[in-house]
């Protein structure tokens, strides 16, 4: 792609002969020429516009000549970055700087395309490379950096994913394995886990100093091994039976969408076992684990349940096969290594679901243990009662705020990110899991909490008390913040364009209020200006609510199938079909930027549009999870827990004279997936980096900041276009102004021939 762009931009710059076609018959050769994915031909189009009237037109000239600069500059910078990425990649090679070497590898990839990185995946240098990351991969295992092979694995899967389907399996497996383990140590093993981090933040301060970077760390020095880490496993296994592992169980292998039943789940089940045996570092909070007698004890039973259950017929294994099994091995264990029976029960349910991914391609189908249960419902209500801030846990165990949410109390009162909670009306957070500070800090709606909060380079706390209330989680953003008002609501313009009147609309999930949040945005939209056309960046929207993305559709789409739902059996069982609305956008000239973490309702939007015909699809190929899960609540006395299970699949409208449309979820050794944009523009990964720096500093507006009117200098909000930091954003302009402009002048000659039509009729 890069060598036809520079093809055409070999090509003399010029306005077309007068005469040859008008500017409106241009703008929609450009606009089809997007829909077939004929980059070349854009640009080819874009150099030979024919000149216009009225405003539009000359801002379109314009634009086109800051394009052409704009796209030689990143041609020629794609192949710098491409030899200099060669020459480090060499260098790291040459130092066995693995993760190094990968990195520039990675990013060759998405610099040079799919097609040429086929062709360098083939030569003698990238084998050189894939040896030298497996020797030393092994190397990390055997010294036991764990997380280190893990980052080697996966950059490693990267340079195989979308071109070698069974070399990015193998290497997916391997590290699907890996990262169960490094889980088990997080989990159980928290000294262990300690060491593996300090050895991380070891090495990436190394490779920063060497790239005459700065890493950003919450210390200075990495903090020494804190005690309170050592019984956070109990929180997460409290709860647990065997019961409710049967009702998880029972709801997979009745409803799971490829109708598998028992067996793969009692196998996944008895090899996570396996593997919690030989995990030696568990032995740190369970010390029966480092004696090889009372683990090959266990071992042995359970190898020997997992023979016999493979040996029989799928069809002939169910719940009694499962109670046999966990019934032996944990009568086995209470005379062996002693461990919990909760943690071996939960180890057994996470390896059952997670074989649904290891054979079926299925990352979705879990079950929600009880210290997860309440978290996860807030996550999927979209609303919560609290002061709204996110939290973590740093390296030394204290509570970290990440973020207070926007409009929320703690954001109106002055909580900013990296503050630190040392207190909950007055009781020290020294040692609180997560789920503790949740429960303390959240609770009824017009309660006051007071949170003592310590902030970096201020030495008094700071205390705040604050009247919870229902957090509303935004999801409609615009181009530009331009201030809060006094209910903490953001003023967004949502004018990227005013003048040709194309507005942008970001994206970031679909939730309850996203369809009544972006109508009352065109509302403002059209209070203001003339709606010409229309950015929806989806860009990195995980997806959200079925019926929201089914009413985003519909209001660009007045007809026609939406989206359908398909059975175990292909079978279609559910249809979701356009209506005829009042407030409909068909029509609007619109362009719809997905890139790889375009996913779920995201892709639903995205692909459905693309079918009728009601949008250009910009950007990368979308992510590729077309999967519909349900949630099953699931109780055992006081324990309460649910199963989220993957039960049907999304379809796409189908194409003309096609009877049925495609799946987007990305199955087993699947060569199409995803939304595959009708214009494909690729966007570095510096450019990448930057734009999306410059985005989170746009929209970060401290509210105390503010009412202060001390806000620190925000990035000017063109910059992700005249910098050239946004290339899919710069081409969805374009594409836009070019059909504004020819829209404007087909409407301009319309006006001249329906006067003329009239001066005619007058009588002379």
């Amino acid at each position: 792609m890069a060598l036809a762009i520079a093809a055409v931009l070999g090509a003399s710059f010029g306005m077309a002969p007068q005469g040859a076609e008008d500017l409106s018959q241009w703008s929609h050769r450009v606009w089809d020429a997007a829909l077939a994915d004929d980059l070349a031909k854009v640009e080819s189009l874009l150099l030979n516009a024919p000149k216009g009237e009225g405003d539009a037109a000359h801002a379109l000239e314009t634009a086109i000549a800051t394009h052409r600069s704009s796209s030689a500059l990143n041609d020629a910078d794609r192949l710098a970055q491409i030899a200099k990425r060669e020459k480090d990649l060499a260098v790291a090679m040459k130092d066995r700087d693995i993760t190094a070497a990968l990195v520039h590898a990675v990013n060759m990839k998405f610099l040079m395309g799919n097609a040429l990185w086929r062709q360098w995946l083939a030569g003698t240098d990238a084998v050189a490379l894939e040896s030298m990351a497996l020797e030393e991969r092994e190397k990390a295992l055997a010294d036991r950096d764990l997380l280190l092979a893990q980052e080697i694995l996966f950059r490693h899967k990267a340079l195989h994913d979308g071109i070698d389907t069974d070399e990015f399996k193998a290497l997916d497996r391997a590290l699907d394995d890996l990262n169960k383990r490094v889980t088990l140590i997080a989990e159980f093993a928290p000294r262990e886990l300690h060491r593996m981090r300090k050895s991380q933040v070891e090495r990436l301060e190394r490779i920063a100093r060497a790239e005459g970077k700065e890493l950003p760390v919450d210390d200075e020095e990495f903090p020494p091994y804190n005690e309170l880490f050592a019984d956070d496993w109990r929180e997460r296994i409290e709860g647990i039976t065997p019961r409710l592992v049967l009702q998880g169980l029972r709801q997979a292998a009745s409803d799971h969408v490829t109708a598998a039943g028992w067996k793969p789940l009692m196998l996944g089940g008895l090899q996570s076992v396996m593997l919690l045996l030989e995990t030696p570092q568990l032995s740190e909070n369970f010390p029966r684990l480092s004696d090889p007698v009372r683990v090959a004890s266990l071992k042995e039973v359970v190898q020997r349940v997992y023979r016999s259950i493979d040996a029989v017929p799928a069809d002939k294994v169910g719940p009694s096969a499962y109670r046999a099994a966990i019934n032996e091995v944990l009568a086995t264990n209470t005379t062996s290594v002693e461990l919990p029976d909760e943690m071996i029960l939960r180890e057994f349910g996470e390896g059952a679901t997670s074989q649904l991914s290891k054979e079926y391609e299925d990352d979705y189908s879990e079950i929600i243990w009880p210290d997860n249960l309440r978290r996860f419902k807030q996550s999927i209500e979209g609303n919560f009662v609290g002061v709204g801030i996110l939290i973590r846990h740093n390296d030394k165990r204290e509570i970290v705020i990440v973020n207070p949410l926007e409009g929320s109390p703690a954001s109106r009162a002055g909580i900013r990110p990296s503050d630190k909670c040392i207190a909950v009306d007055d009781q020290s957070t020294l040692g609180w899991t997560l789920n503790r500070a949740v429960d303390n800090i959240t609770g009824p709606v017009g309660k006051s909490v007071k949170l003592t909060v310590r902030r970096d380079g201020v030495e008094k706390p700071f205390e705040f008390t604050l009247k919870r209330e229902s957090i509303k989680m935004r999801s409609v953003n615009g181009w530009w913040k331009q201030g809060i008002d006094a209910k903490g609501r953001p003023e967004w313009d949502w004018w990227i364009d005013p003048s040709a009147g194309i507005a942008y609309v970001r994206l970031t999930s679909f939730n309850e209020d996203s369809f009544a949040d972006f109508m009352d945005a065109v509302r403002q939209m059209k209070r203001e200006h003339n709606l010409n056309g229309l950015i929806l960046d989806i860009r990195g929207n995980p997806g959200g609510l079925l019926k929201s993305a089914v009413s985003f559709v519909n209001l660009f789409v007045d007809e026609g199938q939406i989206v359908s739902v398909q059975d175990r059996n292909g079978n279609l069982t559910g249809e979701f079909s356009a209506e005829r609305v009042r407030s409909s956008l068909a029509g609007l000239p619109l362009v719809v930027l997905v890139n790889g973490q375009s996913a779920s309702a995201s892709e639903i939007v995205s692909g459905s549009l693309q079918v009728h015909g009601a949008a250009v699809v910009l950007g990368d190929r979308s992510f590729g999870k077309g999967s519909v899960q349900t949630v099953q609540p699931i109780q055992d006395g006081s324990s309460e827990a649910a199963v989220k299970v993957t039960t049907q699949y999304y379809v796409l409208p189908p194409l003309q004279g096609e009877e049925k449309g495609r799946l987007v979820h990305r199955r087993a050794a699947s060569s199409d997936w995803g939304v595959n944009p009708d214009m494909t523009v690729t966007i570095t990964p510096p450019q990448s980096e930057k734009s999306m720096e410059t985005r989170l500093a746009l929209d970060a507006l401290d509210e105390a900041q503010l009412r202060l009117t001390t806000v620190d200098v925000r990035p000017d909000v063109n910059d992700l276009i005249s910098k050239r930091l946004d290339p899919q954003l710069e081409m969805a302009l374009l594409l836009l102004k070019a059909r504004v402009a020819g829209d404007q002048e087909r409407d301009h000659l319309a006006g001249l021939a329906g006067s003329h039509a009239a001066g005619k009729a007058q009588p002379q």
